[in-house]
């Protein structure tokens, strides 16, 4: 199978070429330097063969995106992109899948939000956030050209890997003997890269001997919801430090 990885440099990226390569497969890794979706004006893709495109790329700073300074980058990564290149893969009869989040459904709180559902999934309903705005406009323009979209939230990759996470955030927080305040009343299924990967890889070798299918799936860790809370005191515990170091608050205060 040949693939195409866009954001090839992020947590889930690296996996996937990773995997990809260990598996057999042809893969073009394409990070920031190889294309730019803020400036996507022609068909980067050069092989004549059928491919399957995993669009890894996004502008994850959720916070970030709240600045009116990055709102075009942000629209323009997260909303615009995805939908072009969707298009190109339709167009060349590729199958394209597009990596998406659970804060497209910013609008509930709890952990019952969260549960993989077992029947059909519920549309998005009002995300609160730009970025979560950002990616349902992103996902809507996937599946009008057929594109699958796969839905995943708190990915981790841990202290093995280059970058910062999560986790990674808070063993050094422990190690430097910082007791951290959490948010305890957002709730989400902590998600770990390698897996997440593994499953997507899956489903592009599903994809390629099936065809191009536009589709809505759900993909993250298994288990009960958690809050940041309690995944900080799970950091802390594994890392070997006294989980009731990590206190509680809520959003407001964060």
């Amino acid at each position: 199978m040949e693939i195409y990885i866009t954001g090839a440099h992020g947590q889930v990226g690296r996996e996937l070429a990773r995997q990809a390569r260990a598996g057999g497969h042809r893969v073009h890794a394409l990070g920031r330097q190889d294309l730019d979706l803020r400036a996507l004006t022609e068909d980067p893709f050069t092989s004549t063969n059928r491919a399957v495109i995993l669009n890894a790329a996004a502008y994850t700073d959720v916070d970030g995106a709240e600045d009116p300074a990055h709102a075009e980058e942000v629209w323009q990564v997260n909303a615009e992109a995805p939908g072009a290149l969707a298009q190109l893969a339709q167009r060349r009869g590729w199958s394209f899948i597009h990596l998406s989040t659970d804060y497209v459904h910013g609008g509930r709180t709890g952990p019952e939000v969260h549960r993989i559902p077992e029947g059909p999934i519920e549309p998005a309903d009002r995300p609160i956030n730009a970025y979560g705005r950002s990616k349902l406009a992103g996902e809507e323009a996937v599946m009008q050209a057929g594109g699958v979209v796969v839905r995943t939230s708190w990915v981790h990759s841990g202290p093995h890997q280059p970058g910062r996470d999560f986790v990674v955030t808070m063993l050094q927080l422990a190690q430097r003997g910082v007791d951290p305040k959490v948010v305890a009343d957002q709730w989400g299924l902590p998600t770990y890269a390698a897996d997440l990967a593994g499953g997507l890889l899956q489903l592009a070798e599903r994809l390629a001997a099936d065809g191009p299918q536009g589709d809505i799936v759900h993909a993250a860790g298994s288990g009960e919801p958690v809050s940041w809370y309690h995944f900080a005191r799970a950091v802390f515990a594994a890392g070997g430090q006294d989980p009731d170091r990590v206190s509680p608050i809520p959003t407001a205060e964060y």
